[in-house]
């Protein structure tokens, strides 16, 4: 009896799973189509949060362009929170260019990325104009990101929700309906906006926005079997008045787009829920006003909850929309292949990569190893696809769309202390050797300034470069007392140096290596020097270790990460000379009953005795971002330079360079209060604290103080007192604030200083980007 019971149960269970089916496979099927919009395509979510509360659940859906993204994602199995969430984490500055963050960039190329105004290819001798259009390295790196739930899904039938997206074939101006291959490539080619992306090349078909043809495809929805249509359009219903298109490529963007328009009001008519967000306010290229935008698809999706319900209680349907969260599983990468690459071999690129064959990887690894091979610097874009072997077993296939082997730079910049200038920068890869990168630096200006700068990879894993430099600065820099300018010292410093520098990592480096450098000086009005001496010369070499390492999410405009520099040199075989102007044969050095003269043959002799011999040198800097909230950090900051010598303290050591907001050397220092170079010592040491706001976008706001002792040489044996004791009797108090305006042309600063020692105000003016190794 009892196993009769339970045959009869089961037999029920059965009828009711089935009429449950059979009820749901009779019922209208709801397609859902999502239109193109650029970054008014984000309101699509906030319908999607009110579909799901009413318990609707699409049985199709289309997108083009930002709709495909969004739907394409949904489709997957993404909620609407999680698409809302996928939003917020993403940075749209960085985004819609063809950028990636500084802290993604390779160290050995931090230097000089993102600080030219124009990047123009040389071939052939001859140089050219870039195209102007997005490669769209970032936009590519995110959707690999979040569509890796679908690496093992071929056809878009096989989503939890069927989908399809749009693209335009260049080649015949046709559409092409993509419902089965790489999601990724699906998505980056609906979304490939002419005139602002380059066209995405899927299978050797160049392809662009979907837009073009077709932003709003109800038809494609209708042809997969939806009964009943919900559409959401936060594109343009007609065309434009031209006077109210605003820009050049916004007029060719509604001349492609003609096609697309005449389709379009039919669509609108066979929706049967049409949705339209109040987006006038906004652009399609808004994408910095993301919350805004997804407020408005709220408000949206809030208007139209009821139809939702009642078409959800008229089809008895109520569905969860769970999601399915943003964890994903590893997989194993059993083979890699790299394409496209000429310059950069590919011993270099897997280097970069640093993922082995066989070695089982997260999204978030594979994700910074492509960053790391882009980060290189020297392509235009870098691309992969994951081809299944079987079951979690994928092959990784990188696709290099490199630049041209010379590219030429250009900027240009203004500051208060060093006047105008024009920045040029040749950069060539491969001229002198494989695997080589070479820089040709020049500062056109008042104060010109030149650099050499090559480097190139060796070892077996290509882990480590040989990098040379030759630096010629020539500054006119300004002498101070009490922050008044008294006189202006001419210098022309010449550096040669040649190390070995680590390059497997993106944070930091160890190099070693050693240097000569020559300096020459002369004194404009005779203030600061007496009126016999023509010039001063100094040369010496040196061998250097450094360790640095740098954290930073932006050169010049940091919200967070960190800065360290330790750098240990000794440097010997120091030479001093003294040449006086013709015809003086006596040189007369201090002043009244003080004064004394030194014949000018016995110059060298005077001059060998304040020349030291060989001593250490130390430099330490620290400082670190730690963010309060979205929009305020602090940063903690420390610095010291000191010369470590057994030699009396009348000895003639070669000073640390402070003050100032500009870091024209590697090695300077930014010190609140003092103007730069102001403060020119053999010993000091720095601890302070600032303060960062940005209140809007683009404007940084920035105070801060500090605390500097200082010191002339003190020999560590058999002096009086020592370095810490004669830092503490000379010390000063700088504080002030600066503003920043990051403009196309690179950061507009104004900023005003002052210390407790001479009370006088300092204030501060610069423009572009710089020769500087920063710009603010």
């Amino acid at each position: 009896m009892k196993k009769f019971l339970l045959f009869l149960i089961g037999i029920s269970v059965v009828f009711v799973l089935q009429a449950q089916e059979k009820a749901n496979t009779d019922r209208p099927k709801i397609g859902l189509v999502l239109s193109g919009g650029g970054a008014k395509g984000m309101a699509h979510v906030g319908i999607l949060r009110y579909m799901e509360k009413a318990g609707i659940r699409p049985d199709f859906i289309v997108g083009t362009s930002m709709g495909s993204v969004v739907g394409g994602l949904y489709a997957l199995g993404y909620s609407a929170d999680e698409l809302e969430q996928i939003i917020l984490n993403i940075d749209w500055d960085i985004l819609i260019t063809n950028r990636v963050g500084f802290n993604d960039i390779a160290f050995e190329e931090k230097e000089y990325y993102n600080r030219y105004l124009v990047e123009l290819p040389v071939i052939e001798g001859k140089v050219s104009l870039p195209s102007g259009l997005i490669h769209g390295q970032m936009l590519s790196e995110t959707l690999h990101y979040y569509t890796w739930p679908a690496n093992n899904i071929k056809s878009f039938d096989d989503f939890p929700i069927p989908f399809r997206c749009i693209t335009t074939d260049v080649k015949t101006g046709e559409g092409i309906v993509l419902k089965d291959g790489y999601l990724h490539d699906a998505l980056r080619s609906s979304i490939a906006i002419p005139t602002f992306f380059t066209p995405f090349d899927m299978d050797s078909t160049l392809v662009v926005d979907g837009g073009v043809v077709n932003n709003f495809p109800v038809d494609v929805v209708k042809e997969m079997g939806a009964d009943i249509v919900i559409g959401v359009n936060v594109g343009d219903e007609d065309f434009l008045n031209p006077k109210d298109i605003g820009s050049f490529s916004g007029i060719l963007m509604q001349i492609a787009m003609s096609k697309s328009y005449s389709r379009l009001r039919q669509n609108i008519q066979d929706t049967d829920i049409y949705i339209k967000p109040d987006l006038k306010n906004y652009s399609t290229g808004s994408f910095s006003k993301f919350r805004e935008i997804l407020e408005l698809g709220d408000l949206a999706g809030q208007k139209h909850a009821q139809r939702f319900k009642d078409l959800a209680d008229s089809l008895g349907v109520f569905v969860e929309t769970p999601g399915i969260g943003l964890e994903v599983e590893p997989i194993t990468i059993s083979d890699i292949d790299v394409s496209g690459n000429y310059l950069f071999s590919d011993v270099l690129i897997k280097s970069k990569l640093d993922i082995k064959e066989g070695e089982t990887v997260s999204r978030r690894e594979l994700r910074e190893g492509m960053s790391r091979v882009f980060g290189i610097n020297g392509f235009y874009n870098v691309d992969y696809s994951l081809i299944k072997i079987q079951d979690d077993e994928y092959r990784l296939v990188i696709r290099a769309n490199e630049k041209p082997k010379s590219l030429l730079f250009a900027s240009v910049h203004y500051d208060n202390q060093f006047s105008a200038g024009i920045l040029l920068n040749l950069t060539m890869r491969d001229v002198l050797g494989k695997s080589s990168r070479s820089i040709i630096l020049a500062d056109i200006s008042q104060n010109p300034k030149f650099r050499f700068d090559y480097y190139k990879y060796i070892g077996q894993q290509k882990q480590y470069a040989l990098n040379m430099k030759l630096n010629y600065l020539n500054q006119e820099a300004p002498v101070y007392e009490e922050g008044k300018v008294t006189d202006i010292n001419v210098n022309r410093e010449s550096r040669v140096s040649a190390h070995i520098m680590s390059t497997q990592s993106l944070k930091e480096t160890f190099v070693f290596g050693g240097f000569w450098e020559n300096n020459q000086s002369k004194s404009r009005f005779n203030v600061a020097t007496p009126s016999d001496i023509k010039n001063a010369t100094r040369n010496f070499l040196g061998l250097r270790f450094m360790y640095y390492r740098n954290s930073l999410n932006d050169r010049n405009y940091a919200t967070r990460g960190a800065e360290a520099i330790v750098e240990p040199v000794f440097m010997f075989n120091n030479n001093i000379k003294i040449n006086l102007n013709a015809g003086v044969d006596t040189l007369f050095l201090g002043e009244g009953e003080g004064q004394f003269g030194i014949p000018a043959n016995q110059l060298p002799f005077f001059v060998d005795i304040l020349t030291p011999k060989g001593y250490f040198a130390f430099y330490f800097k620290y400082l670190k971002y730690f963010p309060l909230a979205r929009n305020f950090q602090f940063m903690p900051t420390a610095a010291t330079g000191l010369t470590l010598s057994n030699e009396g303290a009348f000895k003639v050591f070669d000073g640390f360079i402070a003050g100032g907001h500009q870091r024209i050397r590697f090695n300077d220092t930014r010190i609140w209060g003092l103007n730069y170079r102001e403060l020119e010592t053999p010993n000091f040491a720095k601890l302070g604290l600032e303060l960062q706001f940005i209140p809007v976008t683009n404007i940084f706001l920035r105070t801060g103080a500090n605390i500097v002792g200082y010191s002339g040489h003190v020999p560590l044996k058999g002096g009086e007192g020592t370095i810490i004791s004669e830092m503490q009797s000379n010390n000063i108090f700088g504080y002030g604030a600066d503003i920043t305006y990051k403009s196309i042309l690179g950061p507009i600063v104004a900023g005003i200083g002052k210390n407790n020692s001479d009370k006088n105000l300092r204030a501060y003016f610069s423009i572009g980007f710089s020769f500087g190794y920063s710009d603010r």
